[in-house]
Parts: C-alpha cells; structure tokens; sequence
C-alpha cells in the first residue's frame, strides 16, 4: 500500500507530513539523510477535525512541539484561523502567500543563573551569548543534560541568541534531533522571555536557515515565516 507525504520546511528545519499514522514507526529509518528521505521531524496528522498532529523527532522519540512544523501544515492545507492541536496544546493557524502565522498561549519563564528556563509545551533553555558563533552547542547541551542544575528539567531544547537593538542571532539544539536550521518553539520561547518585562510587542529573529518574526499582544504571542515545500512522493508499506 503506497500512501503519500509532502517533504517541507520553514526556514531550513525540515519536516515529512503524512496522513499515515503507521509511518511514525518508521520515523529513524526515514529520517536518515543518506539511505532516507532525510528530514528533522515527522509530522503525522491525526485527525482534521479539529487537527491533531503527532511529533516524531529524528531519533523516533515523540516530541511535545512543533511551531515550524504547524507553519509548513498550516500553508500546506490552505488553513485560516483553524484550530491545531498537538497532544492537549491548542495553536492558531493562518497560511500566507509564502508561509504562515502560528499563535499560542503564553509560554512560561523562570530564570535560572545566567539561564531563562521555559516551557511552551516542550521545555527550552536560553542564554545569551556576545558571540553565538563560536561555541559548540552540542557540547554545551550534554554538559546541562548531565549537570545537577537542571537535572529535573526533562527533554529540553536548548538556545543561545545575541540581541542587538530587537534582531535577535539564534541557534538551537533540539531534543531527539540535535542542531537544526531553525527552531519555531525555541524563537517563540526566548522571544517571550525577552518580551515580557518591556514595553515592546515585536522582534525580529534571524536563524542559519532564515527569519523569524515575533509578535506579542494581550492574548497571544505569534510567530511569522516562510514554508516551502520540497518534494512530494509516496511512502510503502
């Protein structure tokens, strides 16, 4: 039996969308960049009405968020102001002429030392740094997983970020994935924690894979950037 998925991304993290619940088993195998399709997340929808969507990370484990991922179903399926649901999280959707806008509840922000702690659904770590580009994030994620410090916070992403004048330079490592292109759940997240003690409602986020723009008001905060599709072609078994 052949069924059939679409290839995307949004500002180079890369998504597999399926209808086929029985793929997600498969994730690590078609994940795989050489002998695969290669991708960083599978998306599977679930159901449409609402939508429901499954999170599966590059590694098989089952993620609790996708804002880039929502992006490219949200412009893949023409959806304006539907309702989309991952496990018991509810977001926004709208689709644009070149992407889309997602918007969710608030995420909430602890600090920690030199490190806001925060959860939006999935759990992130965020730290600035005068020059993002020289660390190794890798390295630095296994150094938090293993520390005493944040040894109760579970499955986390972990971001570093400069801002300069409201154009915030990230990079993100992800849970089950590791480094990716750009991460929608982690701008959101550091967008709010640098948001929520100012008077400014907007900033502007700039990733290797592209840019990012968050927007916050009384309600809810919403991201803002491209989806492209790729590839399409089916899937056996």
């Amino acid at each position: 039996m052949k069924t059939k998925y679409t290839k995307m991304h949004s500002n180079g993290n890369e998504f597999l969308i399926t209808e086929d619940i029985k793929q997600t088993a498969n994730t690590k195998k078609l994940a795989d960049k050489k002998n695969g399709i290669g991708f960083d997340q599978l998306l599977c929808i679930k159901n449409k009405k609402p939508y429901e969507v499954l999170v599966f990370n590059s590694d098989g484990s089952e993620a609790d968020n996708c804002i880039n991922g929502l992006r490219c179903i949200a412009f893949l399926y023409s959806l304006n102001n539907e309702a989309v649901y991952i496990k018991d999280k509810k977001f926004v959707v709208r689709s644009t002429e070149s992407g889309a806008e997602v918007s969710g509840a608030f995420p909430v922000v602890n600090k920690k030392n030199n490190y806001y702690v925060i959860n939006f659904g999935n759990n992130h770590i965020a730290r600035e740094y005068p020059d993002i580009e020289i660390i190794n994030l890798e390295s630095e994620y296994i150094k938090l997983r293993s520390s005493k410090e944040f040894e109760e916070i579970k499955n986390f992403n972990l971001s570093i970020y400069k801002n300069s004048k409201n154009n915030i330079a990230i990079r993100t490592y992800e849970n089950g994935t590791g480094e990716t292109l750009s991460c929608g759940s982690a701008t959101i997240s550091v967008a709010y924690a640098l948001l929520k003690d100012t008077n400014k409602n907007e900033l502007l986020f700039a990733s290797k894979g592209g840019k990012t723009k968050v927007l916050i008001d009384n309600e809810s905060i919403t991201s803002k950037a491209n989806a492209v599709i790729l590839k399409e072609g089916f899937l056996h078994g």
